[in-house]
């Protein structure tokens, strides 16, 4: 079994980082949403924001958040890939 090194926990660390990161950004945008649907005819929510752009809004930051998830797992993934390819010390 090779050595773990610094960089390579540097780049887990990194890729755990990113996934958290997007899971927090796709709770905060599911809150959003979930926010807007509680809007009703008597109460519409902010008069100058129309519902339908702060949907859409919240659902880029949801995507963003999957981008980011995904981004992490491919970090996680080609390090651990790297780690296992190197000799034992």
């Amino acid at each position: 079994m090779p050595v773990v090194s610094r960089r390579a926990r540097l780049l887990d660390l990194a890729a755990l980082a990113c996934i958290v990161a997007g899971a927090l950004v796709c709770f905060m945008a599911n809150a959003r949403l979930t926010e807007i649907s509680r809007y009703t005819y008597r109460h519409p929510g902010p008069p100058n924001v129309s519902q339908l752009a702060e949907a859409d809004r919240a659902r880029y930051l949801a995507y963003g958040g999957v981008a980011l998830v995904v981004a992490g797992c491919i970090v996680g993934v080609t390090g651990a890939m790297k780690l296992a390819r190197r000799t034992p010390a």
